[in-house]
């Protein structure tokens, strides 16, 4: 009894201070992160890891996850029974990272520990970017999709990035043309999977608290609309594809704790350090400045959290205070009569339900500054779109006559 209770002791520790040597050792590109003696001790001892901590996590998650899909029920049998019929079939996207391979081994504790009726699939993204490294990514998570967590071929469903993918048009970078790529080919296997199973299918991501505070500090940076000042939605339903993230009461912090507790490997994308994108200047330069300004990474997300649950209050009023914008509505009428936070925020609805799009708040206070121009005015909105601009009309046009600019 006392050793157990020294084992129990001391093989978290232990595999805490692995992962720390193993951060200092293996922090470049494509290496992996974690020891594999850990791992091995995982597989055979699972059960026993289990401590409050990351029972705490996976209690929390699930959480989250019962809010997003109130069809995921508890079956009330025990650990290896197959699902029911009625299983939800939740697809986790899976990029070999921290993120994502917590989000896995929590979703996979939840259907064994928690015993939730879940038929658990995995989607790998293969960008073709990154050389080896994306070899390697995509060998790491099928191995440990098979060895550990023990599914099948027809649960691992692998796309790569290449020649022949025609991923979709777009003006903009590599990333969003990768990430567009992403939903089309997340459709395609969500389509599949409800053809086959008749069955409801979720897609899980692995965005926690953190990526939430980026996300609204880049709209602070990029300039927003008050009421767009919102993190990460936890669900999103798009082309038919209900996107669910249960790790947004996360931190990172807690993540890589969670991965440590339970003896876990996971792989570092050396794209993630390069300060060549705005998001990873955030992510490493001002994040860690504002956590230290406000005490702790906790103390951020809170605050933030707080900002994000003001904007949501302020959204839902604005729901029932600025006029619909029906789907035969071709041009905006600016009606003097309203307060301008109104009539601004019913101009920023209009224009993105035109566009189909997001629309930049820099265009907004463009065509708010020329709204009564006497002359027909031109705002470039991007992806060949331009706001026409004329005595307090607005109207989307795609083909332009530049002479009009002149009248």
């Amino acid at each position: 009894g006392g050793m157990t209770t020294v084992s129990a002791i001391l093989i978290p520790f232990l595999a805490c201070l692995l992962y720390i040597r193993g951060n200092i050792e293996n922090f470049s590109s494509g290496k992996i992160v974690g020891n594999s003696r850990t791992r091995v001790f995982c597989e055979e001892n699972r059960v026993k890891v289990s401590n409050r901590f990351t029972r705490r996590v996976q209690e929390q998650a699930f959480s989250s996850l019962k809010s997003d899909v109130p069809d995921i029920v508890r079956r009330g049998q025990p650990e290896g029974s197959e699902f029911s019929k009625d299983a939800v079939t939740i697809v986790a996207c899976v990029s070999g990272g921290c993120d994502s391979m917590a989000m896995l081994d929590i979703l996979d504790s939840i259907r064994n520990r928690i015993h939730v009726d879940i038929d658990l699939h995995v989607a790998h993204f293969d960008h073709n970017l990154r050389g080896d490294e994306s070899d390697g990514d995509r060998e790491f998570v099928l191995s440990t999709c098979k060895e550990l967590y023990k599914l099948s071929d027809n649960r691992l469903h692998v796309r790569k990035w290449g020649p022949n993918s025609f991923p979709p048009r777009t003006t903009q970078g590599i990333q969003e043309k990768a990430r567009l790529w992403r939903g089309q080919e997340l459709e395609r296997i969500v389509e599949s999977l409800i053809d086959k199973d008749k069955r409801q299918v979720v897609v899980a991501l692995a965005h926690h608290a953190d990526d939430s505070v980026e996300t609204i500090l880049l709209k602070l940076l990029r300039g927003a609309a008050i009421s767009s000042l919102k993190g990460i939605d936890s669900v999103v339903h798009h082309n038919g594809v209900c996107k669910i993230r249960p790790l947004l009461s996360l931190s990172k912090e807690e993540l890589k704790r969670y991965l440590t507790e339970v003896g876990l490997e996971w792989r570092e994308d050396s794209s993630n350090s390069k300060l060549i994108y705005d998001r990873n200047k955030v992510r490493k330069l001002l994040i860690p400045l504002l956590s230290e300004l406000s005490g702790s990474s906790k103390a951020l997300a809170d605050r933030f959290n707080s900002l994000d649950s003001q904007v949501r209050l302020l959204d839902d009023y604005l729901e029932n205070e600025v006029p619909e914008i029906s789907e035969d509505e071709s041009t905006f009428t600016h009606e003097a009569h309203r307060h301008p936070f109104i009539e601004r925020e019913r101009l920023y609805r209009y224009l993105r339900k035109a566009k189909g799009d997001v629309v930049a708040f820099r265009s907004l206070d463009n065509i708010w500054e020329r709204l009564y121009s006497k002359h027909n005015k031109l705002v470039d909105l991007g992806d060949g779109m331009y706001a026409q601009i004329k005595n307090g009309n607005v109207t989307l046009v795609s083909k332009i006559d530049k002479s009009k600019e002149k009248n």
